[in-house]
């Protein structure tokens, strides 16, 4: 274990200097690209994340990711060998989008709600890209087409799922399930509203973060390595997958090879992901091999399914990525964002009901 500690601080400390060699050599570069990294946070991230963390919260805060929790606990065990607490890790995941399902995995660990080896299973594969950013950034932003988005997210879930399903047998006969049942603690409405605030500036600053520094990071490296087209759109994808989904639209190939190499990216995730999951999950001490491994396995049965749909749906469409499609694009995505704003907000509102006639019954 030591031995790993010492090579993975090597390999650490050649990448940082590595980086910093690269900032200072490529100086106006790197501000350059600074700069394309936080117009695409601006234009595409913060519009289409933001809204969902702040009403992805409020359910998580409110209990009502605990009533979805119950409704998928029939299917955890025999499917994942993963006590039905962890149904709420597994639902954030593919509601809420990167990296709130492996953090709700490990607090599940941390409360006692899971072993050590479920929750490392459930890590393999609760953490997921969201439907806010493949339906809008991916699915309309970059392709304008909704019908593709849904298509990518649909077998984007698939490919979590198979992997669970793989992954269950990771561990199986070590650790056994805390009988501890799953609650949600008791919150007033402006604490709600402050916690999922709070939560939702901080989750989008981190993703913003590092996305500007393996954006620029990446492609400063991709500068002096003889790469080109393909393999620099997907090289770029696994260092920071939002940037290689753009770069990949962007290629001179055939639509439907775009989308199996963009549901391969996603399903990756990319290093900046993997660094904000590895920072979260630290401090819990649990092992990373199922997270990695999963989702490497995530990357390849995305890209297999996708291919799957597209032979029995083919499609011939040209895709142009510019300023006018992105627009179009926004306004249906913020149509999304409504949708989901409201759905959150009468969750808030009947909460806030219940909590006043529980209340108003135990004064009589």
């Amino acid at each position: 274990m030591k031995k790993e500690l010492k090579i993975t601080k090597y390999l650490l400390w050649i990448f940082v200097l590595g980086t910093v060699a690269l900032l200072v050599a490529n100086a106006q570069k790197a501000i350059d690209y600074s700069r394309d990294a936080l117009n695409l946070c601006f234009e595409m991230i913060v519009p289409t994340l933001f809204p969902f963390f702040i009403c992805s919260g409020l359910l998580i805060y409110s209990g009502f990711c605990e009533v979805m929790a119950r409704a998928f606990r029939f299917c955890m065990y025999p499917l994942f060998k993963v006590a039905p607490a962890g149904s709420s890790a597994f639902v954030l995941g593919i509601v809420s989008g990167y990296p709130l399902g492996a953090v709700t995995a490990g607090e599940l660990y941390a409360n006692n709600y899971l072993s050590k080896s479920e929750a490392e299973r459930l890590l393999s594969f609760c953490s997921n890209s969201g439907p806010l950013f493949i339906l809008g950034s991916v699915g309309m932003a970059v392709y304008s087409n909704m019908r593709l988005g849904a298509a990518m997210y649909v077998t984007h879930i698939l490919a979590a799922i198979t992997v669970g399903v793989l992954f269950r047998f990771y561990g199986r006969n070590k650790h056994s399930s805390p009988p501890t049942i799953m609650t949600t603690p008791e919150r007033g409405m402006g604490e709600i509203f402050d916690v999922a605030l709070q939560n939702g500036i901080r989750s989008i600053l981190t993703v913003c973060g590092a996305v500007l520094f393996f954006s620029v990071a990446s492609r400063l490296l991709l500068g002096i390595l003889p790469l080109g087209g393909t393999a620099d759109a997907v090289v770029s994808g696994l260092m920071e997958f939002v940037t290689g989904t753009v770069k990949i639209a962007a290629l001179d190939m055939a639509l439907s090879k775009k989308l199996i190499l963009t549901a391969a990216i996603v399903g990756f995730a990319g290093v900046s992901v993997h660094a904000q999951v590895m920072a979260v999950i630290a401090r819990y001490d649990l092992s990373l091999f199922p997270y990695i491994a999963g989702k490497a396995l995530h990357g390849v049965l995305a890209a297999a399914y996708m291919a799957v749909y597209l032979h029995f749906a083919p499609v011939t469409e040209t895709v142009m990525v510019s300023g006018a499609h992105m627009s179009k694009a926004f306004c249906a995505a913020s149509l999304f964002e409504l949708v989901t704003a409201a759905a959150a907000v009468a969750a808030f509102l009947a909460y806030a009901v219940a909590r006043y006639v529980k209340g108003r019954r135990a004064r009589v």
